[in-house]
């Protein structure tokens, strides 16, 4: 049933943001001029990053016949970075609190694993060592949308921070697992469809033409498709693991863009050779 409806939940968002027009009077979601408004295209290319979250540890004793057996477990999380692609588009204005948004499309690849430990004693005697090497490795396609607030520190750059949410689909899942740890919630992953709302932080630069150059980093607050708990973390094997998306956005201005120079006079340059802020 969650596989039926993540489908036309994201075309439903995505059909929603795309009849989005702000440079009209009394419309959309600012409400400003189009003069005030940046807008146009974007790409991002980047790597994402599984931050293992803690190393979970158990230890069993049971006496039996006068003799004391032990089984010490050991799941310890550890991170690989894949590859990150985007798409979309953003507008900015300069209203006083939501002056940011974008939505667009994604290809993702988390990987990561599980160094697993199994250490049997006999009367505080290691007898037996039992070692494994988990490992993961999703392939998705996301649909985000973002809102924030822009700081304009210069003429030439921006902060951005905000939160957005975003939904995924896993077509391609790989898993070579451990064993699991008794006492623990042993799963080999998120299911193959899943939202989240995350947060974000970028610097925005400007050039003297059309374009923004904007690094981002993202990380989940929770998720919210499914809702079970409130967690920014997924259940790999024996252990969790935190999902970051490092990125460089290349945002390209539409004409008619605030920021953009005259239209007579493309390169920014005025009549004494200078460039214009």
């Amino acid at each position: 049933m969650k596989k039926l409806l993540i489908i036309p939940i994201l075309l439903i968002t995505l059909t929603l943001f795309s009849q989005y027009k702000p440079g009209k009077a009394g419309g959309g979601l600012y409400n400003t001029g189009q003069n005030s408004i940046d807008k146009g295209w974007y790409f991002g290319i980047g790597a994402t990053y599984m931050i293992g979250y803690l190393t979970q540890k158990a230890s069993f004793t049971t006496d039996t016949l006068g003799n004391t057996y032990r089984n010490d477990y050991v799941g310890d999380p550890c991170g690989n970075f894949g590859p990150y692609f985007e798409i979309g588009k953003f507008k900015m204005n300069d209203k006083k609190f939501i002056n940011y948004q974008d939505y667009g499309i994604a290809y993702k690849w988390f990987r990561g694993g599980e160094d697993y430990t199994n250490e049997f004693f006999v009367n505080d005697v290691l007898t037996t060592t039992t070692t494994a090497e988990g490992t993961y490795s999703d392939h998705l396609v996301s649909a985000h949308y973002n809102i924030g607030y822009r700081f304009d520190a210069t003429d030439d750059m921006y902060y951005v921070n905000g939160i957005g949410a975003n939904f995924d689909y896993a077509f391609i899942k790989s898993r070579s697992g451990t064993a699991p740890i008794p006492s623990l919630n042993y799963v080999d992953g998120p299911g193959s469809m899943f939202g989240e709302i995350h947060y974000f932080f970028g610097m925005g630069f400007k050039t003297g033409k059309r374009l923004i150059i904007m690094p981002m980093i993202e990380t989940p607050i929770f998720a919210i498709l499914p809702f079970n708990h409130i967690v920014s973390t997924h259940n790999y094997f024996n252990s969790r693991a935190r999902r970051l998306i490092f990125r460089v956005r290349i945002m390209f201005l539409k004409k008619g863009s605030k920021s953009c120079p005259a239209v007579f006079n493309p390169m920014g340059i005025d009549p004494n050779g200078n460039r214009q802020k």
